[in-house]
């Protein structure tokens, strides 16, 4: 139906993925609305983990929407070889669960799961794709792979309500996701035979096959897992991919059970039992399973990505992709060094994160040490209260590290099974906790006793201690004043007829909980600050407060969190582009110091193209366009590997 080419977007000097609506296919309204239909709903899931879409249009009658890049291929390339690890199993599971969860909850499902639908960025990042047969659960559609009302969907990823053509709902897709696990589990297909004889009787005549049996180096508890997740009756399965996938971690971080003595595979067992063959009707039956195999294998493919096409949005340009770099940081150093005394702007360590791991180091570079090693990004990476413990928030679960003692060893604090889990912010005082969870702000008393014996928004709802349900706008992140009193809600927003993000400052007497009278201080961007291109591209990769009237916020211009940076003053509703290097582009992840003097933030220069390399830098506010030239801190050269990672950075406060 479509094609896809690697192409060259020059307005943001970047390579992207374009997919096109194939010429031939133009007349054909049914492939005309399909395709529609797929740009409108990726365009309404801005979700991490599927590939986000940059642009939509439509050139000379030829429809297209221009999507991320993704180099790291498909979870079926990486199939080829066998099973993949546990380790390998999770992140990837993990990752995808909770974006399809939310798609669900916006009525979404996608109906058409398989590993050739899941694909990897440069950074093995998973991400779901191909959204050219997705259903809204609101919104009948008619139109199928058939032509009309019929089977629709890959046959070997099909749940048994889908392969009888009966309405679905967001557990076909979880029916469907356990397939791809059980593939990658044991390294080949659950069901041998995709005939059409074998779609029309494979769940009656077989069983959930004991994972064991052909891979008997996973721990017994997978098996049960399985058995629930591709359970025939849908009443059955998991409601959510996010438990799904929680149950797999827990069972396959488990220790292996050896078999029992004299326990073995079992034997094979005939695909059809006879007793289906004298059935009456099996011809017609086989007649109709045959029509609809005849139909699909006659579709269109909607996955055809020619790799050696070059198509740009303007004139073609060459360019390549940043240099990859070993994982292992080398000692040799390139950047400038720059004096700066311990305890400069009120602080004295910079934690921060790179290539998905947490460094702890001194206020110039030195002594830089790893605090973690599981490849997970992070966020919302602060200091707690005292200064001698770092908390930070990964994948769904939050947590603490100790950094004065020898082993520095991550503690798990709470997990949440909600797919919406987007931030964790402690007061200054340590007294109570902003959690920003099912696209609400919640405010509560940060008792870890009482958190931990909870797992979701629903249960954090029902506590008595629960101070404020904020659920006015999609909150997608918090901050706090220092004086624990104010609240900066980063929110979804609609801007200019697209969904984009406005900061929102609240002020609530949290002494006083249940009773809690919200105020609203401000709202920006709005009349009188508005960045650059906002209109455009009205999104806020980052944002940071210092806790009084003072804001530094990043504009969206390249490589995903990188942009122009302002500093805003909520007392005067003034802002200004401040850009400390040179007046250039691109900033991020910029944090003042604890007191207020200086801010630390990453650069990355736009004047050096796809050769620019992410510095780290900490700069007095004062001396910022004056004429000073300012220089990095010195860090191993390509520290931070990854351009589009979006950096965490938080400053240790100076002891009393």
């Amino acid at each position: 139906m479509a094609k896809v080419y690697r192409a060259y977007d020059p307005d943001f000097d970047r390579e992207v993925a374009l997919k096109i609506l194939r010429r031939e296919m133009l007349e054909d309204q049914r492939l005309r609305e399909r395709f529609e239909r797929e740009t409108k709903i990726i365009a309404k899931l801005e979700l991490e983990a599927i590939v986000p879409v940059y642009d939509i249009g439509r050139d000379q009658d030829q429809l297209f929407f221009v999507m991320r890049l993704m180099p790291g291929g498909t979870l079926a390339d990486r199939m080829q070889n066998g099973p993949l690890s546990p380790a390998q199993i999770i992140r990837i599971i993990q990752r995808v669960a909770p974006a399809l969860d939310e798609a669900h909850e916006k009525g979404i499902i996608h109906r058409d799961l398989k590993p050739g639908n899941i694909l990897f960025d440069e950074h093995d990042n998973a991400f779901i794709s191909d959204f050219g047969i997705a259903k809204s659960i609101h919104t009948p559609i008619t139109d199928t792979l058939t032509g009309g009302d019929g089977i629709v969907g890959t046959p070997r990823y099909m749940s048994p309500e889908q392969s009888r053509a009966e309405q679905v709902d967001a557990r076909s897709d979880i029916y469907s996701l356990g397939v791809i696990v059980f593939e990658m589990l044991i390294g080949k297909t659950r069901f041998d035979t995709i005939t059409p004889l074998g779609l029309a009787f494979r769940e009656e005549s077989k069983p959930v096959p004991n994972i064991l049996d052909t891979n008997p180096d996973l721990p017994a508890g997978v098996q049960a897992v399985m058995e629930k997740v591709l359970a025939r009756e849908r009443d059955l399965r998991y409601n959510s991919a996010a438990e799904f996938a929680n149950d797999l971690a827990i069972e396959l971080s488990k220790p292996i059970t050896p078999p029992a003595s004299g326990s073995g595979p079992a034997s094979p067992t005939s695909r059809f039992p006879s007793r289906f063959w004298a059935i009456g009707g099996i011809v017609a039956l086989f007649l109709i399973a045959f029509a609809v195999w005849r139909s699909q294998g006659n579709a269109p493919s909607s996955t055809a990505t020619p790799a050696t096409a070059t198509v740009t949005s303007a004139a073609a340009t060459a360019t390549s992709l940043p240099r990859e770099t070993a994982t292992q940081l080398p000692s040799e150093t390139v950047t400038p060094a720059i004096v700066i005394d311990p305890g400069i702007g009120g602080a004295n360590r910079i934690a921060l994160t790179a290539n998905n791991e947490i460094y702890l180091m001194n206020i110039d570079g030195s002594n830089p040490q790893s605090l973690t090693q599981t490849g997970h990004p992070k966020f919302d990476l602060q200091w707690l209260p005292g200064g001698d413990e770092l908390l930070y928030v990964e994948g769904n679960c939050v947590y603490k590290i100790e950094v004065e003692t020898s082993q520095k060893e991550p503690q798990q604090l709470v997990c949440f099974t909600d797919s919406k889990f987007q931030g964790f912010r402690v007061s200054p005082d340590g007294q109570r906790v902003a959690i920003s969870i099912a696209n609400r702000l919640l405010v509560l008393p940060f008792d870890l006793t009482a958190l931990s014996a909870v797992s979701s928004a629903f249960e954090l709802q029902k506590l008595e201690s629960l101070c404020l349900d904020y659920a006015d706008v999609t909150v997608k992140g918090a901050l706090w004043s220092a004086d624990g009193k104010r609240l900066a809600l980063r929110y979804q927003s609609v801007v200019n007829g697209r969904i984009g993000e406005t900061i929102r400052v609240i002020e609530g007497n949290w002494e006083r909980c249940q009773e809690v009278a919200v105020l609203g201080w401000d709202e920006f961007p709005a009349d009188h600050f508005v960045p650059d291109g906002y209109a455009r591209f009205p999104i806020l990769p980052s944002y940071q407060w210092d806790g009084d009237q003072r804001f530094l916020v990043n504009s969206f211009i390249r490589n995903e969190n990188y942009g122009d940076l302002y500093l805003y003053d909520m007392s005067t509703e003034s802002a200004s582009k401040i850009n400390p290097i040179e007046g250039a582009c691109c900033y991020g992840s910029a944090a003042f110091s604890p007191d207020g003097t200086h801010i630390l933030f990453v650069f990355q220069d736009v004047r050096l193209g796809s050769d620019s390399e992410n510095k780290l830098f900490y700069t007095p506010i004062e001396q910022i366009d004056t004429g000073t030239k300012f220089t990095p801190i010195r860090l191993p050269r390509l520290f931070f590997k990854d351009l589009r990672e979006n950096i965490q950075l938080a400053l240790r406060p100076v002891g009393p």
